[in-house]
């Protein structure tokens, strides 16, 4: 950006509001909202008729972007389902909720392509996003002390370690993301500081025990280890990676309760054998029988799908026809959700989305940015991470600040 009166008090503001997203995806959905609007208002606004100087210069290059057209493409594809509409209250719930890939991507361009990387994910962006983490983390570890039997016996249930909100899958994916930035940040600036909290953000991943958390942690740092040993052409950080990988969940097993117990719950669960009682109360069954569902909802409209706006309507019906009394369920698959919603062509659209994020303007050559698209890719197989506001606002947030500016010219 280039120096006006405003923007010290902007960058100040906007470190502000930026925090106060992070902290309103842990603890409260209202502190989030108002953040994401904030954040978004301060970034367009300003005194150049109404608009903030920097806005208008990058915005024609924003359009440009594949960065800015990933994101916001995804939020496209639920308007192009509107005629399809019949279930009027979901399709508004859906576009509220993902209203962070249309406007953030949009409001971007005022900081997008600021080579003084102000607001972006470095050094010290990192280390205060670890330590709020950490903190979190730490208060949840503790109340798990103190309450050593009862949880391990709810996770004996199949029932998760509570966290903030209760949203265990969302706290793992961002303890997953925050481990990767940190490893990530180990390499690119040698803080020792960020290396220590990144070990104890995935030591806390296994005491949390939440599988698809701990998967999508290790993919990332896996594609930040591969990445490094090859720039480095050294391969010793990777075989370090390898080690570690087979011996903190074998020391994990052996040693920590919740873990052990997930693991003889999922095998338990894995070797049922009667898939309409799994279906009602047993989690891994349970989103088996939802992508299934998705999947023969999508071969009887398969061009076009349901409408995303009508996918809750027709899944209910195919749970309250097959497994009656049972609740239901989307497809706990992001691009299952796309197929069922809007047939082959929103899952193309969802698909070409997705890889215009990861590999449009060189950013898959950036080994944080590439690490983290990975958790979330990962993330999206199993479940819906972009249908609820934690997750996709986490989603925009974190590739916006790791995927601007580009590696190379928009374009």
């Amino acid at each position: 950006m280039r120096p006006d009166p405003d923007n010290a008090l902007r960058r100040i503001l906007l470190v502000i509001t930026l925090a106060g997203i992070f902290v309103g995806m842990v603890f409260s959905p209202v502190v989030l909202s108002i953040g994401i609007i904030l954040t978004a208002l301060l970034l367009v606004l300003g005194r150049d008729r109404g608009l903030n100087p920097d806005w208008r210069r990058g915005f024609p290059l924003l359009l440009q972007s594949s960065l800015y057209w990933g994101l916001t493409g995804l939020y496209l594809l639920l308007i192009v389902g509107i005629p399809q509409t019949e279930d009027w209250p979901y399709l508004l719930e859906r576009l509220r909720i993902k209203l962070p890939l249309l406007i953030l991507p949009f409001a971007w361009a005022a900081i997008a392509f600021d080579r003084s990387g102000f607001i972006r994910l470095g050094q010290i962006g990192r280390r205060a996003v670890l330590v709020f983490i950490a903190v979190v983390l730490t208060g949840v570890l503790l109340n798990y002390a103190l309450h050593f039997g009862a949880i391990n016996e709810l996770i004996g249930q199949g029932k998760p370690m509570p966290v903030p909100r209760e949203n265990h899958i969302r706290f793992s994916l961002l303890v997953a993301i925050a481990t990767v930035i940190g490893l990530e940040g180990w390499f690119r600036y040698r803080d020792r500081v960020l290396l220590a909290l990144s070990l104890f953000l995935l030591a806390g991943l296994h005491l949390l025990a939440v599988r698809s958390g701990l998967v999508a942690a290790y993919a990332g740092c896996g594609v930040v280890l591969v990445w490094t040993s090859v720039r480095q052409g050294s391969y010793r950080y990777l075989v370090y990676g390898l080690l570690v990988a087979v011996a903190i969940p074998t020391l994990a097993y052996l040693t920590v309760p919740s873990f052990r117990t997930k693991l003889q719950y999922m095998r338990y669960e894995l070797l049922h054998r009667d898939p309409n009682k799994d279906a009602l109360e047993y989690s891994d069954e349970g989103r088996l029988t939802s992508i299934k569902f998705g999947l023969e909802l999508w071969r009887k409209h398969p061009v076009l799908g349901v409408g995303p706006g009508n996918l809750r309507m027709e899944m209910d019906r195919i749970y309250a026809d097959r497994l009656p009394g049972t609740p239901g369920k989307r497809p706990h698959n992001q691009f299952v959700s796309a197929l069922a919603g809007s047939g082959l062509l929103g899952f193309a659209i969802t698909v070409g989305c997705f890889l215009l994020i990861g590999f449009g303007d060189g950013r898959w050559r950036d080994p944080a940015f590439f690490g983290v698209w990975t958790v979330f890719l990962l993330s999206c197989l199993v479940e819906n991470t972009l249908e609820s506001s934690v997750g996709v606002s986490l989603f925009t947030v974190t590739l916006l600040l790791l995927g601007y500016p580009p590696n190379r010219k928009p374009g």
